[in-house]
C-alpha cells in the first residue's frame, strides 16, 4: 500500500514537472497545500462543536474570533506578512535576530490590548462572556505571532515541512482548547474557579518561559555565527525594531480596516440580533470564505518572489502571474459552490440552514481580498505605504457605518452583502493605489472586473438550482474541464517565472 502510494506520488510529480520548477515556484506550490491542510484540519471540528454547542455557546466562540482576529492586528501590526521580509531582504544573514526584535513588539503589545478588551466588556458590558477567554486570548496572541513569524522566516528560505507541521499543530489545538473553556464555564464554584485560575497562569507561565528560551537561543545563534558582541547584537534589534515600526504603524489602520470590513457584522449581529443568528452566520460565512485557504495561501507563499519583482520593477511578470492565479481560482470556486449544499449541511444542524445565503454570498470575497493583498505587498517592497491607508479606511467606514445602521432591520444575508462590498471596494482602491505608485497595473483590470461579475452570475445560478443536483453536478464538471486546462499553463509560468 505505502509502495503504491509513493509510485502515484512519484507519478503525479512528474506529470506536474515539479522537480524542475525552481525553488520559488516549487516552494510557493506546497505551501499553498500546507495552508489549504490547516484550514482544513480547522473545519473538521466545526461539524464537531455545531453539535457538541448550542446555537448562542458556538456564537460565544465565535465573538471570541472576532476579537482574536481584531487584537491580533494591533499585536502583530501584521509585522509577520511583508514586512518582515522587507527586513530579511534588507538583512539576508540576520533573519534570527530580526525575529527576536519582532517577537518584541509582539509580547509588549499584547499585555495592553488584552486589558483594554477585558475593561471594555467590565464598564460597557461588550465582549466575551466566559471570563478565561481573556487569558487564552493573550496565550493565543503570543501563539500567533511566533509560529507566524516562524513560517515568514521558513518562507523566505524556501523550507515548508517545519511549518507544515507546526501550523497543524496550531489549527487543532486553538479550537479545542477554546470549547474547553466554554464548557469549563458551566463550573462557577469557588473550587472550580481556583483550579482554572491556577491552571491558566501555570499555561501563561509556561508560554513566557518557552517566549523567552526562544529568543535568547536565537539571539545566541546569531551572535555566534556573526561574531557580534551582545551589545552589538542589542544595537541591531534595537535598529530592527526602529525599521518595522516605520513601516508597521503607518500600515497598522489599514489592517485594522481589513479586519473591521470582515468582522464588524459579527461584531453587530452578536450585539443586536444575538449570539444564536451570530452561530448560523459565523458558519456560513466561514464556510463561504474557505478558498481563501487557496487564494491567501497562494499569494502568501508568492509573496517573497513578489517582493523581489516588485523591487525590480518586473511588474510584467507580476501582472502575467496573478492574472492566471486569479483565472484559475474561478473554477476552483465554482466547484466548490456546486456542493456547499451537502457541505454546509455536513459542517452544522439543520437550524443552521437558513444562513445558506450567507455561503454562497461570501464566497466571492476570496478573488478582491488576494488582489488587496497582492497591492499591499507591493507597496511595503516599495517602502511606499502611505496610500494604502485611505484604500483601507474608506471602504471599513463604510462597511461599519452601514452595517450599524441596516443589521437589525435586514435579512441575515444582506451583512455578508455589505462585506463583501466593502471587500471589493478595497481590492479597487488597492489596485489604483499600486498604480498611482509604480505608473502600471500589476493586474489586468478588466479581465479581473469579468471574473468576478461572472463568479457572481454563476454563484446566483447555483444557489437558484441548489435543489437540481443535475444542474450542480454539470457546471461543476464543466469548471473542473476549465481549471485542468488552466493548471498547466499556470505551473508552466510558475516554473519559468
Amino acid at each position: 500500500m505505502a509502495i503504491g502510494s509513493k509510485a502515484l506520488l512519484s507519478k503525479f510529480s512528474q506529470k506536474l514537472n515539479i522537480k524542475n520548477m525552481n525553488l520559488p515556484a516549487r516552494s510557493s506550490l506546497f505551501f499553498t497545500a500546507t495552508n489549504l491542510l490547516c484550514k482544513g484540519a480547522a473545519f473538521l471540528f466545526t461539524p464537531l462543536f455545531t453539535r457538541l454547542l448550542t446555537p448562542a455557546d458556538y456564537g460565544e466562540y465565535s465573538l471570541f474570533g472576532a476579537l482574536l482576529s481584531l487584537s491580533a492586528v494591533a499585536v502583530t501590526m501584521e509585522i509577520p506578512g511583508g514586512i518582515i521580509m522587507r527586513l530579511y531582504q534588507k538583512e539576508k544573514d540576520r533573519r534570527f535576530l530580526s525575529i527576536s526584535a519582532a517577537w518584541l513588539i509582539s509580547v509588549i503589545a499584547a499585555v495592553p490590548t488584552v486589558l483594554i478588551l477585558w475593561l471594555i466588556r467590565r464598564s460597557l458590558g461588550f465582549g466575551m462572556n466566559f471570563p478565561l477567554a481573556y487569558f487564552f486570548l493573550f496565550i493565543s496572541l503570543i501563539s500567533i505571532s511566533i509560529i507566524n513569524l516562524y513560517v515568514a522566516r521558513c518562507k523566505f528560505l524556501y523550507k515548508w515541512i517545519p511549518p507544515l507541521i507546526t501550523s497543524l499543530v496550531q489549527s487543532v489545538a486553538a479550537p479545542i482548547i477554546s470549547i474547553a473553556l466554554l464548557r469549563l464555564n458551566y463550573l462557577s464554584d469557588l473550587n472550580h474557579v481556583s483550579v482554572k485560575i491556577g491552571a491558566v497562569t501555570l499555561v501563561l507561565g509556561l508560554s513566557a518561559l518557552v517566549i523567552s528560551a526562544i529568543t535568547v537561543k536565537s539571539a545566541r545563534s546569531e551572535i555566534k555565527n556573526q561574531s557580534e558582541s551582545p551589545k552589538d547584537a542589542l544595537l541591531y534589534v534595537k535598529g530592527s525594531v526602529k525599521f518595522l515600526l516605520k513601516l508597521a504603524l503607518p500600515l497598522l489602520p489599514y489592517y485594522i480596516s481589513i479586519i473591521l470590513i470582515s468582522q464588524a457584522d459579527k461584531l453587530f449581529i452578536s450585539e443586536f440580533i444575538g449570539k444564536g443568528e451570530l452561530a448560523k452566520y459565523s458558519v456560513a460565512y466561514s464556510a463561504g470564505v474557505a478558498l481563501t485557504a487557496l487564494t491567501g495561501g497562494v499569494m502568501g507563499a508568492l509573496s517573497p518572489w513578489l517582493m523581489r519583482k516588485a523591487r525590480a520593477g518586473e511588474y510584467d511578470k507580476i501582472r502575467a502571474v496573478l492574472n492566471r492565479i486569479i483565472s484559475a481560482s474561478i473554477p476552483a470556486i465554482v466547484i466548490f459552490l456546486c456542493f456547499a449544499p451537502e457541505f454546509f449541511a455536513f459542517l452544522a444542524p439543520k437550524e443552521y440552514q437558513t444562513a445558506l445565503p450567507v455561503l454562497f454570498i461570501s464566497a466571492i470575497i476570496p478573488i478582491p481580498l488576494a488582489l488587496a493583498q497582492c497591492s499591499s505587498s507591493i507597496a511595503i517592497a516599495k517602502e511606499k505605504v502611505g496610500g494604502v491607508l485611505f484604500s483601507g479606511i474608506v471602504p471599513a467606514f463604510l462597511t461599519v457605518a452601514l452595517d450599524f445602521l441596516v443589521i437589525k432591520s435586514v435579512p441575515l444575508y444582506a451583512p455578508a452583502i455589505i462585506t463583501a462590498t466593502g471587500f471589493l471596494l478595497l481590492s479597487a482602491l488597492g489596485i489604483a493605489n499600486i498604480r498611482k505608485i509604480t505608473g502600471k497595473f500589476t493586474i489586468n483590470v478588466n479581465k479581473a472586473f469579468q471574473n468576478l461579475l461572472f463568479l457572481t452570475t454563476v454563484a446566483t445560478a447555483i444557489f437558484v438550482f441548489k435543489n437540481t443536483i443535475a444542474v450542480r453536478i454539470s457546471i461543476a464538471i464543466l469548471s473542473a474541464l476549465c481549471l485542468a486546462l488552466m493548471a498547466k499553463p499556470l505551473i508552466t509560468l510558475l516554473r519559468e517565472k
